[in-house]
Order: C-alpha cells, then sequence, then structure tokens
C-alpha cells in the first residue's frame, strides 16, 4: 500500500466534526462507520495527535482537532471552488441540492419556483423535503432551507428572503360585537385567537397598543386561525399570506387597517456554516431572491 497522501481522510475528518458523529458522517459520505473510524484514526496517528474526542453521545475535536478542523475547512472550500469554476467554464450548472422547505408560506409559494429552476437547469436535480421541524443541515446533507425567523443558531448562514406584515381579520357576523372597539388594545382577549402565542403589537405614529391574546382556540397554524375567524370564532391576526381568499370572498374582513402592526414574519435562506457556498446552490439562491424580492 502506498504511502496516504496529504488529504487522505481529510473529508472524513471534516464530515466528523461538522456532524458530531461517526455514524452521521458515514451516512453524509455513502460509507460505514468502520471506514470512517480507521480512516480517522489513520489521521491521528500521522499527526501523532488525538483530533476527536470519543463519547457516548458522539465526537467532539479536541483543541487541536479543533485548530486543525479550521484549516482542514479552508481546504475544502477552496477545492469545492476549485471544482465550480472548472464546471463553469461549461456554462452549464450541474449536481444535486437538497432544499428543505417548512411553513406554509414555503411550502405553497416555492415549489412552483423550484420547478422552473429546474427546467431552466436540466443538469441540477432537486431533492425537496417537507417538513415542519428545523432539519440539521449538516448532518442531514440539506444544501439550503428556508426558515422563519427568527434564527436561534447563530453559526448558520443566512439570507433574508422575504418579509410579510400581520393584518387583523374578523368575520363580517362579528363587527357588531367590537363596534364599539375604537382601537385595537380595546378589542376583547377573549375573542382574540392566538397564533403561536404572540402579542399583538400596533402602532399609529406615535400610539402603541399592545393585546395578549387569550381566546378558545389557539394554534401554530394560521390555517387553523383562518378556518375558526371564518366560523365567527374570534378575531384573528396573521401574516399577509393567510386569509386573502377569504377577504376577497368577503368571509373575513380586515380591521384596522390604518394601525401598523411591530411585527412581521420574516423567511431567511439559510446554508450548512461552511464558508464556501457551492455555485448551484448560490444561483438558485439569487433565483429565489430575484423572484420574490
Amino acid at each position: 500500500m502506498g504511502k496516504p497522501g496529504i488529504i487522505d481522510a481529510i473529508p472524513e475528518f471534516v464530515a466528523t466534526v461538522e456532524t458530531g458523529s461517526f455514524s452521521a458522517a458515514a451516512k453524509l459520505m455513502d460509507s460505514s462507520v468502520a471506514n470512517l473510524s480507521r480512516k480517522v484514526g489513520a489521521l491521528e496517528r500521522r499527526l501523532d495527535q488525538q483530533l476527536l474526542q470519543r463519547t457516548a453521545r458522539g465526537c467532539v475535536p479536541t483543541e487541536a482537532g479543533q485548530t486543525f478542523y479550521k484549516q482542514c475547512r479552508v481546504l475544502m472550500d477552496g477545492l469545492e471552488e476549485a471544482h465550480d469554476e472548472v464546471r463553469l467554464g461549461r456554462s452549464e450548472l450541474k449536481g444535486s441540492i437538497k432544499i428543505s422547505l417548512a411553513g406554509h408560506f414555503a411550502e405553497s409559494t416555492l415549489p412552483p419556483l423550484l420547478s422552473e429552476f429546474a427546467e431552466q437547469n436540466p443538469g441540477i436535480h432537486l431533492l425537496i423535503n417537507v417538513t415542519a421541524r428545523n432539519v440539521d443541515l449538516v448532518s442531514e446533507g440539506v444544501d439550503l432551507s428556508v426558515r422563519l425567523g427568527p434564527l436561534a443558531d447563530s453559526n448558520l448562514i443566512a439570507r433574508r428572503l422575504i418579509s410579510f406584515p400581520l393584518r387583523t381579520l374578523v368575520a363580517p357576523s362579528l363587527l357588531p360585537t367590537i363596534a364599539e372597539c375604537k382601537h385595537p388594545g380595546e378589542l376583547p382577549p377573549e375573542l382574540c385567537l392566538s397564533l403561536l402565542g404572540r402579542r399583538w403589537s400596533y402602532r399609529k405614529g406615535r400610539q402603541v397598543q399592545h393585546l395578549q391574546p387569550a381566546g378558545r382556540i389557539g394554534s401554530d397554524s394560521g390555517l387553523a386561525l383562518v378556518a375558526a375567524a371564518r366560523m365567527g370564532l374570534g378575531v384573528i391576526q396573521v401574516p399577509s399570506y393567510y386569509g386573502s381568499p377569504e377577504v376577497l370572498s368577503g368571509d373575513l374582513v380586515p380591521i384596522f387597517e390604518e394601525w401598523n402592526s411591530d411585527d412581521e414574519f420574516v423567511f431567511f435562506l439559510v446554508f450548512p456554516p461552511t464558508r464556501y457556498i457551492p455555485q448551484r446552490v448560490r444561483a438558485l439562491a439569487d433565483f429565489l431572491q430575484n423572484r420574490l424580492g
């Protein structure tokens, strides 16, 4: 067997650090746990340094491993960039992109745009994952995710995609009940239905009003609240991508439109925490921002 090359086992080491375990890294690289463990062990022996601390839950880098990982990440990013530059000489995007969508807006609005992107780029293979949870981009091999903010993980690379103001809607049958309310702060809390437990905030000039919904229906689904509001079960405050058909049909009526919500729903394009984003992924992100911007 020949002498190992200088980059031998580095992809396996980087994948293990970024996923946190040999099993997750093996799945990501379509390899076996034994193969990855063997390669990383050989790398540690060549360097005469322990790079990973094995634990019951997986692996964490040692101090030497952290230092080595940072340099290896730069090397891997450079190789990826060089690979893309050669491919771009053919002026055609090629490769696979795994994208994760979460939320009604992303699931209902983005698939037609993704299909349009695929039609324009026949060399691209899209794997579209729809889930209500925030996926682990690294361990699950996701190239791009569309998430509702705020983003809790500061290590993620994110671009603001689009934002939506909130509007207050009610069924016409309930208008007489709230006719005496001169501003949104006078709405009966027990008549207001909560989305994600959010407090309602309004502003008009220097005037500010707050209200904590206490109605008998609350949900993390805007669609569920729209359905409840249509039946006259309460007043709702939802992002503007909800309820448009119901407003057009007259089943729901916007109220307090002269008051602006202090809140908004912001969606982000989120990338794995690496320095380099492949050209095909950047092209898709730019496409979505251009179409939705």
